[in-house]
């Protein structure tokens, strides 16, 4: 049984919304470049993302299997990844949902890395519809919100809804499940919880290229201030934490 993504959806689900920063003002200046042209950059992060398909559900609908499986909407440099959940939340359900959520996120951030780009954004738990064409609902709109007004750098932010579901996961279901949901997490300096950079790689060598890169980024920028956006996730990318259940649900 195919979790997360169906053809047409209204419920609570958990909605990411990324912007690929860079992106808008690559195209504005290298559209018609040769080499390193921003269109083919672009096209090569999101051939990144998994291909979703049906057949699953069509092969076998009665199949006990349940497979965690996101939606995901790109348009120009934004791209949004959604996860719909059952009507009756399951503790696992949701774990594995978000785990799911997270997996697509970490891909995704490194295929803009490797392209010369970051990411930021958000992730919100809420109403959220859907359809072949179509993306509505507080959810998504809590998501763009998010990540144009308070993630600010290259991160991915979780809202506070979100925040605060993860405390009680974490306090009232504890397990080895649960606790490997929270590792995704760390505590930023301002107190927001987000998504941990160190965990987009599973090498040192894969973290100290991207590190790497978004030095590379950081040496092409002339103003010092927008320089040093970078030098929170180049740290936070070759330093690993972990976040203690004390932690979340404070804002």
């Amino acid at each position: 049984m195919q979790l997360g993504n169906v053809k047409s959806f209204k419920g609570v689900g958990y909605v990411c919304f990324l912007d690929i920063l860079g992106f808008s003002q690559d195209i504005l200046e290298n559209w018609k470049a040769i080499e390193s042209n921003p269109l083919e950059k672009l096209l090569a992060i999101k051939s990144a993302l998994p291909v979703l398909s049906e057949e699953v559900e069509e092969i076998n609908p009665e199949s006990s299997i349940r497979s965690y499986v996101c939606r995901v909407n790109t348009v120009s440099d934004s791209i949004t990844i959604a996860f719909g959940l059952e009507p009756k939340l399951i503790i696992g359900d949701m774990a594995l949902g978000l785990e799911a959520l997270v997996a697509n996120i970490r891909e995704v951030w490194r295929a803009a890395i490797v392209s010369g780009y970051t990411l930021r954004g958000a992730i919100d738990i809420g109403d959220i519809y859907w359809d072949q064409n179509e993306l509505i609902g507080p959810a998504f709109i809590n998501a763009y919100r998010l990540e144009s007004e308070i993630a600010r750098v290259s991160r991915v932010v979780i809202s506070s809804k979100l925040n605060k579901i993860l405390a009680d996961i974490a306090t009232r279901h504890p397990s080895t499940m649960t606790d490997h949901l929270i590792a995704n997490f760390r505590k930023d300096v301002d107190g927001y919880i987000i998504v941990d950079p160190y965990k987009i790689c599973n090498s040192d060598e894969d973290r100290n290229n991207l590190a790497s890169n978004l030095q590379g980024m950081a040496n092409n920028v002339s103003n010092p201030l927008l320089k040093e956006k970078y030098a929170p996730l180049i740290s936070m990318l070759k330093e690993k934490s972990s976040i203690g259940h004390d932690q979340l649900g404070a804002y």
